[in-house]
């Protein structure tokens, strides 16, 4: 790919109502999402020729959407994925527009998360789990068979080699909750948290506790891309793709094997080198929060934080509205909701159009910001935006 710098943009989001029991279809859930993204933008339906999703076979196909938006694509894609994802689909779309192929594309993700297939709490057979996790024959007859469980392993372990604490966990939890307070949409609105309340709550998973863990939602995310002056005909202000690296994996799939690294550590200096800024230039961050510790470890992978420093950055309270990274300002997946990480980009957007004004939400003076994808060690990305 060429070098994109300011030649593309994120002209409109959107979202669905966010539940635990959203009585409608994964379809229902994407049409409200990308109605609303449309009309943020200031589009009409028939001005986007092309879709792409991604999904764990729990969602509905992008042409479905197309057709339900009475539009006739020139491009659909669904892929198969969590995590990272929504970094890989907006490289995509870019590539596509690149070429020609396409002028505007829209992307979502729609999931009954909660009351259908849920990732943490049933709707994946152990026996898939095995054939499809490699190791997985392994470590899934000794008890290892869920995410809370593996990523436990991983946190472990990085806590064992740089002296990260339980309570450095909990600075985490805390900061993405306080935000929580901000955003009547957050799940976690209204059920404030303390470092206190943090430690005094029993593990699920070691080191894990209840609030260490994402949600689980029913909900839709859309975005939608286009070029730079395409863009500057749209509704809202456009907010410009600086440089990605859209998805970089671990040396070894079977990743296991080496905790000493993950893909993070190779997205960060592509990113970097892509959008042309280091870490100091970031003024808002969307890091991907399936679990507290994949923050820490991202932090010290984008280069944030030194490795063995990361835990006393937090505890500073670096990742608030007034510290150094105010960091997913929603409340993340950790107290918002929960999308594979759709939801942190569409708020990284927001701040960067200075959205919310005056309000206690908005970030003072931000102008750049990044948003990680992971999908575990071995798979991530990242995309670097300013206003």
């Amino acid at each position: 790919m060429s070098k994109i710098t300011d030649r593309y943009a994120i002209v409109g989001v959107g979202e669905s109502e966010r539940s635990k029991n959203s009585g409608v279809t994964p379809l229902h859930l994407a049409l409200d999402a990308a109605k609303a993204a449309i009309s943020d933008a200031g589009l009409a339906a028939k001005d986007i020729d092309g879709f792409m999703s991604y999904n764990e076979n729990d969602s509905c196909t992008s042409h479905q959407l197309a057709t339900n938006l009475g539009v006739r694509p020139k491009y659909v894609k669904d892929i198969l994925g969590g995590g990272s994802s929504t970094e890989l689909l907006i490289a995509d779309a870019i590539s596509l527009i690149e070429s020609g192929e396409l002028n505007t594309v829209l992307i979502f993700r729609s999931m009954n998360g909660r009351s259908g297939s849920r990732m943490g709490g049933g709707g994946w057979d152990s026996n898939m789990l095995q054939q499809n996790i490699d190791g997985g024959s392994y470590i899934i007859p000794y008890g290892a068979a869920s995410p809370g469980q593996w990523f436990g392993l991983f946190a472990t372990r990085h806590m064992y080699e740089t002296g990260i604490t339980q309570e450095h966990l909990g600075h985490v939890c805390v900061s993405f909750y306080e935000y929580a307070q901000r955003n009547p949409k957050a799940f976690f609105h209204g059920k404030p948290l303390t470092i206190d309340d943090y430690l005094n709550t029993p593990h699920l998973s070691y080191p894990f506790t209840k609030h260490d863990f994402c949600l689980e939602s029913d909900e839709a995310n859309a975005i939608i891309v286009t070029t730079a002056e395409r863009a500057r005909d749209c509704k809202q202000k456009p907010v410009y793709v600086m440089g990605m690296s859209s998805r970089q994996c671990h040396p070894h799939s079977h990743y296991w094997s080496d905790l000493s690294q993950v893909a993070s550590d190779y997205v960060a200096p592509e990113v970097y080198r892509s959008a042309g800024v280091k870490p100091e230039d970031i003024d808002v961050a969307s890091i991907y929060d399936c679990f507290s510790w994949v923050v820490l470890r991202q932090l010290e992978a984008f280069g944030f934080a030194p490795r063995g420093e990361v835990g006393d950055f937090v505890a500073e309270g670096n990742l608030r509205i007034d510290g150094k990274l105010p960091t997913n300002t929603a409340g993340g997946m950790l107290s918002e909701g929960y999308t594979h990480g759709m939801n942190n980009v569409l708020e990284i957007v927001r701040q960067l159009r200075h959205q919310y004004g005056a309000t206690d939400r908005q970030v003072n003076n931000c102008e750049i910001g990044i948003s990680t994808g992971w999908a575990g060690p071995d798979i991530a990305g990242a995309m670097i935006l300013r206003n």
